[in-house]
């Protein structure tokens, strides 16, 4: 028998084998890797936004596929557009989608209820095609799929997420195509995300997709990346990301061009004033000594700026920016005490400052918001600047945009977004495509926009707003993380984990009084919850109450034994309180929890009454 034969007999039972895996596998329920999770958009091609459906009546539809609704709204259209239908896609990352809530009170959707109004003769889809935390390069492959469903008009907002999408999908954008064909077909098998399940190990790894949404994302599976430690200052790094997102502009420019359709760009807009940078470095310091000046001139103009005493803030932090002028913190404080001075310009000039040398850059930098009004006018492209739109609204103070006009770093408020929507028909309107502007149906459309509002369902408004709070305080961004939380209790009344983040920022600030009355209102609805009964017992014992925060600690350890920080914490409270025995019976149950603490160890080898610094480990957000 020939090699040939011989091969192809014994490949017959593998096939076979194969094929009644995959059929147990289907009649179990067992679902592919890529109807779980796509992270092919933009490297494969082959998986598409959008697949078609046919209704009971028979009427062929467009609609999001499953597996993208993780990261898009559910959207749908005919797949064949009627006569006297003008089709809008809108492009882009979270501020498109209509994050943190979703398409309804997005300038899509302000869009879809107001065009109408305005042009009630044409037949308007409106398209909510954006994608959380997608960059430029994830929207052009969307354009390119989106190219073939005869769009009329293509309004793209891009920019925020171009670093975040540059950490995280590096390694698969630099390997070989074929190798990331291969990995897609393999994810369309059953078997194999068996297989990937069992080895936690596929070409593509789920963990790798889920770090694309540290920006927007607002689930708790952002305590599970690796977090801010990942940056790291990288200017050649940066002006590469820089570039690979003008050519991505440019070429869903041409993709639209391409096939007739009219292209609108937005000009990325974002918080800077209420939203301080997510990690910053030092430049310039060279030795300890260096590094403990700046750092002292830092920490004495924020403690002037919450004394209130602006002018002492001013010269520290001002000499803190001589020292450190790429420290983004330093810059961004410096704007606020400006800014609360009435100096709004130069206030501007640092707080687009802190933006920029943020090491974290997750608002678009000067670098790309400059790219789209460039490559914009270059391509003779309507485009709609954002930044300038709200400095307009800023009733003549030259306040640059704020908490006014953003939930956080990016996403507009609901507001915002209805401002957007309207300027984008004043565009469509001057380039001819709408026979009247906006404020020629002003009553109408404020009807239409009422009506936007209305399907608002308060009570998910109040628990996205509670989820950006919980994203903000994992960031460290307690103060941002306030904010959200008192939106949140406005709309959800009483409410845990408002409380609990409420309780941070009090913290933060030094108001212990407050943070336990708030930690006392968590509990009181959440009594077994771990994490704040801790907290307070470390606040009470800041405030010296140690036999309340004792009985804190004992509640705490009943509740997880195992906790490490309970154990040595309490023993710190009785140490305070000259009970040694039992502060050392509490560092070695600290010890027999963590062998390798040292802390604890020398503590216990050296307990002293009269000691009285022995502070808690730090709160737990």
């Amino acid at each position: 028998m020939s090699i040939g034969r011989k091969l192809l007999f014994a490949s017959v039972p593998v096939v076979l084998l194969w094929t009644v895996l995959e059929l147990g596998l289907r009649i179990t329920g067992t679902t592919t890797a890529v109807e779980r999770d796509d992270p092919f958009v933009g490297f494969a091609g082959e998986l598409p936004l959008f697949v078609e459906i046919t209704e009971p009546d028979g009427h062929t539809r467009l609609q999001t596929a499953t597996n993208k609704r993780r990261f898009f709204n559910d959207q749908g259209f005919d797949a064949v557009k009627q006569a006297s239908t003008r089709r809008v896609f809108c492009l882009g990352g979270s501020t498109t989608y209509g994050r943190p809530h979703n398409d309804t009170t997005s300038f899509c959707g302000f869009l879809r209820a107001s065009l109408p109004v305005v042009a009630p003769s044409t037949r308007w889809e409106v398209i909510n095609a954006g994608g959380i935390s997608y960059a430029s390069y994830r929207v052009a492959a969307v354009a390119d799929e989106l190219s073939a469903y005869e769009p009329d008009l293509l309004i793209v907002y891009t920019g925020h997420n171009e670093f975040l999408e540059e950490r995280t999908y590096h390694a698969m954008r630099d390997r070989p195509r074929w190798l990331t064909s291969l990995d897609y077909r393999l994810r369309g098998l059953r078997s194999y995300a068996a297989l990937s399940s069992l080895l936690s190990a596929p070409l593509a790894t789920d963990e790798e997709h889920q770090r694309d949404v540290l920006a927007a994302e607002v689930e708790t599976r952002l305590d599970r990346s690796v977090g801010l430690d990942a940056y790291t200052r990288d200017d050649a790094l940066a002006a590469k990301v820089i570039r690979h997102f003008q050519l991505n502009l440019e070429r869903v420019i041409e993709t639209g061009r391409g096939v007739g359709a009219e292209v609108l760009v937005v000009v990325p807009a974002a918080n800077l004033t209420d939203s301080s940078p997510f990690k910053s470095e030092t430049n310039r310091a060279q030795n300890e000594a260096e590094f403990e000046a700046f750092y002292s001139l830092l920490e004495d103009g924020v403690r002037a700026e919450r004394e209130g005493n602006l002018e002492a803030a001013r010269q520290s932090l001002a000499s803190a920016v001589d020292a450190e002028p790429r420290h983004a913190e330093a810059r961004y404080r410096y704007g606020r005490v400006l800014l609360a001075l009435g100096e709004a310009e130069r206030a501007r000039v640092e707080l687009e400052a802190a933006r920029d040398e943020d090491v974290c850059p997750l608002r678009a930098r000067n670098e790309i918001v400059r790219s789209v009004r460039e490559i914009a006018a270059r391509h003779e492209t309507p485009t709609v600047d954002f930044p300038a739109i709200l400095s307009r609204h800023s009733n003549g103070t030259a306040r640059p945009p704020g908490a006014d006009w953003f939930l956080d770093h990016v996403h507009p408020t609901i507001e915002g977004h209805r401002v957007l929507a309207r300027e984008l028909m004043n565009e469509l309107h001057r380039v001819g495509w709408l026979d009247a502007g906006p404020d020629a149906h002003d009553v109408a459309l404020q009807r239409a926009e009422a009506g936007v509002r209305a399907q608002v369902d308060e009570r998910a408004l109040g628990i996205s707003l509670r989820n950006l709070a919980k994203v903000l305080s994992w960031a460290g961004k307690t103060e941002e993380a306030a904010r959200s939380a008192r939106e949140a209790l406005q709309l959800l009344g009483e409410d845990a984990e408002s409380y609990f983040i409420l309780s941070l920022d009090a913290a933060e600030v030094g108001d212990h009084d407050a943070s336990v009355a708030l930690l006392l209102e968590t509990l009181r609805l959440d009594p077994e919850w771990v994490k704040p009964r801790l907290n307070l017992g470390v606040q009470l014992a800041a405030r010296g109450r140690l036999e309340e925060a004792i009985e804190a600690y004992d509640r705490v350890i009943e509740l997880d034994p195992k906790h490490r920080s309970v154990h040595f914490n309490r023993a710190n409270a009785l140490a305070r309180l000259g009970r040694m025995r039992e502060a050392a019976a509490g560092y070695r149950a600290s010890l027999a929890l963590d062998p390798a603490d040292v802390e604890a160890r020398t503590r216990l080898a050296r307990i002293d009454p009269s000691h009285s610094t022995m502070e808690p480990r730090g709160l737990h957000p």
